[in-house]
């Protein structure tokens, strides 16, 4: 059985200016023309950067390459310089941390045209690697021009365009905050975020409360799904989808956000995995949410098998792969982190946080019931099931 497609987020805004959009619009998708791939930000970067966690005086600088690479770095410029007045005049700089996303991989629902996954038969991992540099220096409430660079191992540096980054806006400054959610690679995703863009222009935060993508692990959602409306493209203006309306056909872009503006996600069920397998596809992967309590459970009642020499940290590996995990999404953003009591071992957590923004305290709370109940007790609560009154 399948789990309920439900996602529960509780979010608190205090004193928050939010821009809501309506769309009024009943689109499908155009089956005259197949949709074109996006074209890529430059001849190597995966992404275009895009921001996270912004404090009084800093920021994060996030983008991805199908690379390791060298010389990953983050370029900014001065107070009041415009990004057409850099011409290469970079007086700040700081390298980035490197690290490789450990779970993403692409099966034959992968929607992607890629010369390295054509005609896939069953689930092969797809190597990403993440960049993260730290902008500081910054003045609240003012912004400066910035840029990212990566060399490949095979050719010259790739760069991105010139964006704006801020630190955390100052209190009692007015903000442009779009709060979105459930983008899943849906038809209208691009659509909405373009008009975005086009009809508010550019935004001082995204707030996004859950379910960015269907399948976590399958590496396309995120980053280049071949129908033209991948989670980041959509958000980076890079999409490239067609919509028919009334015999005519629009293709839409998304929007030019995070570039410029924090992204702050929550945690929906779709941005959770279950049991992990090198060979089971990704959708029956995702399909089995296991909760932690059973997994220890089924180790416990088989441990000479699982593990004959009684290793720790067989036994920790063997429930964590056994179990249900948010790892893809905790590998590509950087959030506000806290300590977690975990009797297994001592770990922190960004599942759930709390931040101000200007004059908004935004609070995101790990809520979300990715698996149906598995207790038919009178008195358990569930998704499909109230507790029976007494």
């Amino acid at each position: 059985m399948r789990r309920e497609d439900l996602t529960i987020l509780i979010s608190g805004f205090l004193l928050v200016t939010t821009a809501l959009l309506l769309i009024v619009l009943e689109p499908r998708v155009s089956s005259l023309i197949p949709p074109k791939r996006p074209a890529p930000v430059s001849s190597q970067l995966l992404t275009d950067p895009f921001l996270q966690y912004p404090t009084s005086d800093s920021v994060q600088v996030v983008w991805f390459t199908e690379f390791e690479g060298t010389d990953h770095s983050v370029r900014w410029g001065r107070l009041g310089q415009s990004p057409e007045a850099t011409q290469g005049n970079w007086p700040n700089q700081a390298a980035a941390v490197t690290t490789q996303l450990s779970r993403t991989r692409e099966d034959d629902k992968s929607r992607i045209n890629h010369p390295d996954f054509k005609d896939l038969k069953g689930v092969v991992p797809r190597p990403i690697w993440r960049h993260q540099a730290t902008v500081v220096g910054l003045t609240p409430g003012q912004r400066v021009p910035y840029q990212v660079t990566s060399t490949p191992p095979d050719g010259p540096p790739a760069e991105s365009r010139v964006f704006t980054l801020a630190a955390t806006p100052p209190a009692g400054q007015s903000l442009k905050i779009l709060l979105t959610s459930d983008h899943q690679n849906m038809p209208m995703t691009a659509a909405n975020l373009q008009k975005v863009q086009e009809t508010i222009g550019q935004v001082d935060a995204v707030f996004l409360a859950g379910d960015l993508v269907n399948i976590p692990d399958r590496a396309s959602e995120w980053f280049d799904d071949s129908r033209g409306n991948g989670f980041f493209p959509c958000l980076q203006g890079r999409a490239d989808f067609p919509l028919e309306r009334e015999e005519q056909i629009t293709r839409y872009r998304g929007g030019e956000l995070i570039q410029h503006a924090p992204l702050f996600p929550a945690l929906g069920n779709h941005e959770v995995m279950g049991r992990f397998s090198q060979t089971a596809p990704l959708n029956d992967q995702y399909n089995q949410p296991h909760p932690r309590e059973v997994a220890i459970r089924r180790y416990d009642a088989n441990a000479e098998f699982f593990n004959p020499n009684r290793d720790d940290a067989v036994r920790r590996q063997w429930i964590i792969d056994n179990s249900f995990n948010s790892d893809t999404y905790e590998e590509i953003f950087s959030l506000p982190t806290s300590v977690v009591p975990n009797p297994e071992q001592p770990e922190t957590t960004s599942r759930y946080y709390a931040v101000s923004f200007g004059d908004v305290r935004l609070v995101s709370l790990y809520v979300t019931q990715i698996w149906r109940l598995h207790s038919l007790s009178p008195t358990a609560r569930g998704v499909t099931k109230s507790e029976k009154p007494t």
